[in-house]
């Protein structure tokens, strides 16, 4: 059985949804194809497909920084935050300099609460918020707390007002919505013009399938191209179990610890997720306290 994780290189203009598609031509039905974080269409870079059993392991690959190149033009606002939409203002830029930004770029990092683009894959009722405002709706979205662990800006103010800024952020984070407030403290408003994904967790994209490779490949050629579960366990503090807790493990039972091999640290905090291995197991879950003793607890399991 397939189990195993490929890194794309998703073009600008493709959606997430159809490099998906074309992975699933390349084998059986019985495989299932996903992925671990949309791309927007307009934005370019690392998409994390999974393939098989690893389509189990979305939320986690999720739950991993993920580092971004994104440029933006001062002066304009948009409908949809970047270049895709109409324009609804205008501002001169001519008193923004790059220390300016300097000074105000320390306030994005850090958690904080963020709100979401209107035009985005947020669910209201069951229905994503772009495809509502398609249908002539105004979704109302609450903000949410996100976090920005780096962000820095890598090029000067260009004569057209385009400037590059790097960032690495978590789960649930909308550079569009980081270009937005941006423009709104400068005062001259701002809106995304290219936006690339850089890394998800380790996962780089110098390491990715191109889009034009992975349509040209088979299934096989593109398996050969694929990480293990292993690769993605690095992640993760590991550890082993014996033969007896791999069992209990695949029953769903709560395992004590400190009678577990460890083998490794990986850079996810262990509050948030640790992996067991087995002969025949890849486990993920989270660790509980009961009685001061702290117990392993199966989340998603992969034989």
């Amino acid at each position: 059985m397939v189990s195993s994780i490929l890194l794309l290189n998703k073009p600008t203009g493709i959606r997430s949804a159809s490099c998906v598609h074309l992975l699933r031509t390349k084998f059986p039905k019985r495989v299932k194809v996903g992925h671990g974080g949309t791309l927007d269409s307009t934005a370019s870079g690392l998409l994390v497909i999974l393939l098989g059993n690893a389509t189990r392991l979305s939320d986690y690959v999720m739950m991993l920084p993920k580092e971004y190149n994104v440029t933006l033009k001062l002066g304009v606002s948009t409908s949809t935050l970047d270049y895709s939409g109409e324009i609804v203002s205008q501002s001169s830029f001519s008193h923004i300099t790059s220390e300016k930004i300097d000074a105000i770029l320390p306030a994005f990092q850090g958690m904080r609460m963020q709100l979401p683009p209107t035009v985005s894959a947020i669910k209201i009722q069951g229905k994503r918020a772009s495809d509502l405002k398609r249908d002539g709706c105004s979704p109302i979205l609450a903000p949410r707390p996100v976090t920005v662990s780096f962000i820095r800006r890598i090029s000067n103010i260009s004569e057209e007002g385009e400037l590059s800024l790097f960032i690495r952020c978590h789960k649930g984070t909308y550079i569009r919505s980081i270009v937005r407030d941006l423009g709104e403290k400068l005062g001259c408003g701002a809106t995304v013009t290219e936006l690339t994904r850089l890394s998800t967790g380790t996962m780089k994209l110098e390491s990715a399938l191109s889009y034009q490779e992975a349509e040209q490949y088979n299934g096989e050629e593109v398996l050969n191209k694929t990480l293990s579960l292993q690769d993605f366990a690095a992640h993760f503090t590991i550890y082993e179990a014996n033969t007896i807790q791999e069992e209990n493990i695949k029953n769903g039972l709560k395992i004590r610890i400190k009678e577990m091999l460890p083998i490794s640290r990986g850079p996810v905090p262990t509050n948030v997720a640790i992996c067991v291995q087995g002969k025949k197991l890849f486990s993920l879950g989270t660790l509980e306290l009961i009685e001061n003793n702290t117990f392993f607890r199966p989340r998603t399991n992969i034989f």
